[in-house]
């Protein structure tokens, strides 16, 4: 984690474009600015109007995004859905306002969990645009207030992209790793993924399939109609609910709201491509679900559902499903394999790519969030010396 305090400074670039943060405008032009822009971006799928276009659609009518545009002339150039979350309280308390890009601030939604997110920009202009975009939003903050930039990929925002507002900021970015495939390096090996892992991994997944084939037939396919894709969708669920409920964790299908967002993205989306849906079978029994979205040669792993009852020893249904899953989009031609951010064991053991996502944190200048920062650091200064005190009484 690292934290860096900026002070605001001009920016050249907010002179060349026209910025607004106004309500939404009607849908469907929305959805026609969007998909123009879209096209001349390098959208991620979740800043694709596949995502943002469900998004809006199934969330509840308390949550009002606003839009975050930026033209340059008639062309628009940058578009983001902002939201003002709700009040962040401390010691029951008003501490500070809070807002959100492209997630609202309420657990009960953002369990969707938005990743490679940011402003969807003009390729050929973005770092600029992102600057102006980033400058006028800051400038429109009343009071004391908490901007939370969800997953975004890489390493974040450049350093400085938050400079361009009127008020000091100060920006805290939390970077967790996020593991892949590359997809090309499959192909290179003839299709064989397990040539690419390490010799332990590649001995388990061979030894777990052997053991499948003593039941029946490894087999994948993919999901082709929306009815098999829905269908596919609920024996997933299941699958994940039965595997959480046991580990006395609700499981993410207990939620209505995302229940309804990832049906009604099935429901648009598999037969154009955005959304994947494979079933990985031993003969006629099922071993794995896994659901996935598409966009720009990248398949982002998103859930799966896995049994884990077919064998006695040596059941890995996900490492063999995702195998198998790499191994076939591959062959599809696909370029990443992206199993998103998360130190999950199989994505360790699986990734050939290591690359990373970062959530940030801007704060506008108030003496309650230094007084906070202090305490938390003296917080984590005692955990740390927890265990050396406890080692000095043991000695």
């Amino acid at each position: 984690m690292t934290v860096r305090t900026s002070t605001p400074s001009p920016s050249d670039s907010r002179t060349a474009y026209a910025l607004s943060l106004t309500p939404l405008p009607e849908r469907s032009r929305l959805q026609a600015d969007w998909l123009a822009l879209e096209s001349r971006s390098r959208a991620s799928f979740f800043t694709s109007w596949a995502w943002i276009g469900v998004w809006l659609d199934t969330l509840p009518p308390t949550v009002q995004p606003r839009l975050l545009q930026a033209r340059q002339g008639e062309q628009l150039v940058g578009l983001a859905l902002v939201v003002d979350g709700p009040a962040r309280r401390r010691f029951g308390l008003r501490f500070c306002s809070t807002a959100f890009l492209h997630a609202t601030g309420q657990p009960e939604f953002d369990i969707l969990t938005i990743e490679h997110n940011d402003f969807l920009l003009d390729a050929e202009q973005a770092d600029a645009v992102r600057v102006a975009m980033a400058g006028h939003w800051l400038a429109q903050l009343q009071g004391v207030t908490e901007v939370t930039l969800p997953g975004l990929a890489g390493s974040g925002w450049p350093a400085g992209a938050e400079q361009a507002g009127r008020r000091p900021v100060t920006r805290e970015d939390w970077v967790r790793r996020s593991y892949a495939v590359d997809l090309p390096a499959v192909r290179a090996a003839g299709g064989d993924f397990l040539k690419l892992i390490s010799a332990n991994s590649r001995s388990q997944i061979r030894r777990s399939m052997k053991e499948y084939g003593r039941v029946g037939e490894l087999t994948l396919e993919a999901a082709t109609t929306v009815a098999q894709g829905l269908d596919w969708l609920d024996r997933l669920a299941a699958l994940h609910q039965a595997h959480w409920v046991a580990q006395g964790e609700p499981g993410a299908f207990s939620n209505p709201f995302f229940t309804r967002f990832h049906r009604t993205l099935v429901e648009r989306h598999l037969l154009d491509g955005g959304v994947q849906l494979l079933r990985v079978a031993v003969g006629e029994h099922d071993l794995a679900f896994l659901y996935s979205f598409v966009r720009g040669g990248r398949v982002y792993f998103y859930q799966s559902g896995l049994e884990y009852g077919l064998i006695e020893k040596h059941a890995r249904p996900g490492l063999v499903a995702h195998v198998l899953a790499a191994q076939y989009n591959a062959a599809q031609g696909h370029d990443v394999y992206d199993f998103m951010a998360g130190e999950s064991r199989y994505k360790v053991n699986l990734a050939t790519l290591d690359e990373q996502m970062t959530w940030t944190t801007l704060r506008t200048s108030a003496w309650r969030f230094d007084l906070e920062a202090a305490l938390r650091r003296r917080r984590q200064r005692k955990v740390a010396a927890a265990p050396a005190a406890a080692e000095a009484q043991a000695d």
